[in-house]
């Protein structure tokens, strides 16, 4: 009997699962063209990244366009970059899980698979041009064009709507347990990433590869 009957999407997040970066490099390119210290550091990272106040959770939602969020972080901390300048600073930072990615190759040769991701929009067009993998997947749930970030339960609806999936007809894999917990509640199966091999395993019990 084939387990997956029934699966009819795996989603997959894309920062940290699919492509690996992390934000203290962010802020350190975007600082190497202006003078600054530890303590500026710091305070764009806090500006950028803070969980409740960082301007990131609005242009992650497609509430602040690229330019304005240029122009506030340009204001607070000059970086005495244009914005093209600004662009591959912030663009140019991610690396392509090739483990991950080939996993998800083995299940799209069974089972349609689709990106389910907070990501901005000068990220996303950077990556989905650099990066042939995400040219090979079903399609993608992208929270500023949605207007909902996870784990809020607007883009969960919405990929599953996306992929014509109801309650426990998909899998998603996100790093943070906070976000496939709330794909749980909306009856997504969850599994937090922990690494490929792990994931691989639990993508063979699943009957997925």
């Amino acid at each position: 009997m084939d387990k997956t009957k029934g699966i009819k999407a795996v989603f997959f997040d894309l920062g940290k699962v699919l492509l690996l970066f992390n934000h203290e490099n962010i802020v350190k390119r975007l600082l190497s063209k202006a003078d600054a210290d530890g303590d500026t550091e710091t305070a764009l990272f806090t500006f950028l990244f803070d969980a409740k106040s960082g301007i990131c959770n609005l242009y992650d939602e497609g509430l602040v366009s690229s330019q304005d969020f240029y122009r506030e972080i340009n204001s607070r901390f000059p970086l005495n970059a244009s914005y093209g300048e600004f662009t591959g600073l912030w663009n140019d930072i991610f690396t392509e899980n090739k483990d991950v990615s080939a996993l998800m190759d083995e299940v799209r040769k069974r089972t349609p698979v689709y990106l389910l991701s907070n990501v901005n929009e000068l990220h996303w067009k950077f990556c989905r041009e650099k990066f042939a993998c995400l040219k090979r997947m079903d399609g993608w749930a992208l929270s500023y064009e949605i207007k909902s970030k996870k784990p809020k339960a607007a883009i969960y609806r919405a990929a599953l709507e996306m992929a014509g999936a109801g309650p426990g007809e998909s899998i998603f894999t996100d790093d943070i347990a906070e976000n496939t917990d709330a794909a749980e509640k909306m009856g997504i199966d969850g599994i937090t990433f922990t690494g490929a091999a792990d994931l691989r395993e639990r993508f063979t019990q699943a009957g997925l590869i």
